[in-house]
């Protein structure tokens, strides 16, 4: 109304253009969604590229552990197969993907050949073995030397419940199993095309276009059944607000704050980080609003001001309203 008043009207432009600052809105939505979907992405799924199949952190308490392999159906998955260890003080799933090139360009230069029953060491700069499997023997078992050792992330030329029978592929010197703290590549998780996961993922990525479609063309329904363009337009972004707010509090936040702590803050700590950050991102996004809203206006004055000399080089008798209330062509 106040557009209308001064007169200060975007030309060629409809009034109720005021939809246009809520753009950076439909933005920061639109990346948090981005965000969710590759934060929840399977933990099958590796860099492209990467040498291993398999790759996981393990916590390191006692001072060796076992890898074992076995035959399965009378034989071995492989006669052979290349082993990445490296040590970590923090064995996080944090620590586990900013080792995991470092994992991979180990696995593709060269790894010295180790027959069963050998002593394996891994290293903070990672070594790469390839472990050669005892064709005689039902189980080639190798001892890992962890020794002052908190964690160790291997990583696999194969999958190692491809070479478990009836033994967990790694125990520690009392033969209690030890299992990952986290773990990604594709051995459990096949994503090639024509798998479920694939037919899933292509199934679900089908539905998310579909619904963009179908509520594009809420608009273009009969007011009868949507209740006016406006109220549907005013329920759609309540919708997205909601959306926007369920993302950010319940997976966003909680993820960032466990990140924070994963990188060696205390739970306090990485709490009040992560507020302060989720509140900064709360002013920039006030800040575009504001900023998009004032060039906005500006530009539909400056427009109005380049029409004004043509305005008034117009005879006067020209620009007295008609009958029907509007100006004289």
């Amino acid at each position: 109304e106040e557009e209308r008043r001064s007169g200060i009207v975007p030309l060629g432009c409809p009034l109720d253009t005021h939809m246009f600052p809520l753009l950076p809105r439909f933005a920061l939505l639109a990346l948090a969604m981005c965000r969710t979907a590759s934060a929840h992405r399977p933990s099958g799924v590796h860099h492209s590229g990467a040498a291993y199949e398999w790759i996981g952190v393990f916590a390191t308490n006692a001072l060796s552990h076992t890898w074992s392999a076995q035959k399965v159906g009378g034989a071995y998955a492989d006669p052979a197969m290349k082993l990445v260890l490296i040590e970590t003080a923090l064995p996080t799933e944090a620590s586990m993907e900013k080792l995991q090139d470092l994992a991979s360009d180990l696995m593709k230069g060269e790894c010295p050949n180790r027959l069963a029953g050998y002593a394996l060491r891994g290293t903070t700069a990672g070594v790469c073995y390839t472990l050669q499997f005892d064709a005689g023997l039902d189980d080639s078992l190798f001892t890992i030397d962890t020794t002052g050792v908190a964690g160790l992330v291997i990583a696999g030329e194969h999958g190692p419940t491809e070479f478990e029978r009836d033994r967990h592929y790694l125990y520690d010197s009392s033969g209690t199993d030890i299992e990952p703290i986290a773990e990604g590549g594709d051995a459990d998780h096949d994503i090639s095309f024509g798998s479920h996961s694939f037919n899933m993922a292509l199934l679900l990525s089908l539905f998310a276009g579909l619904a963009t479609a179908v509520g594009g063309l809420v608009v273009y329904l009969p007011e009868s059944l949507h209740g006016g363009r406006e109220a549907t337009l005013a329920c759609a972004l309540a919708a997205s607000g909601g959306v926007m707010l369920y993302i950010s509090f319940v997976d966003i936040f909680a993820e960032a704050q466990e990140a924070i702590e994963d990188a060696g803050y205390e739970r306090g700590e990485a709490h009040s980080l992560t507020a302060l950050s989720f509140f900064l991102g709360v002013a920039l996004c006030v800040a575009l609003d504001k900023l998009v809203h004032h060039l906005y206006h500006r530009a539909g004055a400056v427009e109005l001001t380049e029409h004004l000399p043509s305005l008034q080089e117009r005879p006067m008798h020209q620009l007295q309203p008609d009958e029907g209330g509007g100006a004289a062509a």
